[in-house]
């Protein structure tokens, strides 16, 4: 398990990046929290983590949170329209709490950049384990 300390901040203004795609990583929720300025469509947030990708092409991005041990855990994603990461389109947000899903797919461009915010809705602890891939 990752803690995030040994990531980065995590937090909007300074996501997390995912590197590669397929991605895979397990967070202790202990260590995030939520910036009073992040959005939180569908269902409020208790603690978040952001990550931050460029899909290398066109296709169907799946963000999937199965295994998670909290019972709210939520995957909001948003396609970031300027510099800021604040300055994004919601796209979509997956929980069991909400639409009874742990993942959400989108639509995604190449070289389009996108935020994940993972996290949970009620819970302050447990882990989240965090997978996304790039499908055809």
């Amino acid at each position: 398990m990752t803690r995030l300390e040994a990531l980065q901040s995590g937090r909007l203004g300074d996501p997390v990046p995912m590197t590669s795609l397929p991605f895979a990583q397990t967070i202790d929720l202990s260590d995030a929290g939520s910036d009073p300025d992040e959005p939180s469509p569908c269902l409020p947030t208790a603690r978040s983590v952001w990550y931050a990708l460029r899909p290398p092409s066109a296709g169907r991005l799946v963000v999937d949170l199965a295994g998670s041990t909290p019972l709210d855990p939520l995957v909001r994603l948003y396609r970031q329209i300027g510099l800021h990461p604040a300055a994004s389109i919601f796209l979509g947000c997956a929980s069991p709490l909400w639409n009874a899903q742990l993942s959400l797919e989108v639509l995604v461009e190449d070289g389009e950049t996108l935020l994940a915010q993972v996290g949970t809705s009620e819970s302050l602890e447990g882990r989240l384990v965090v997978r996304a891939e790039l499908r055809a």
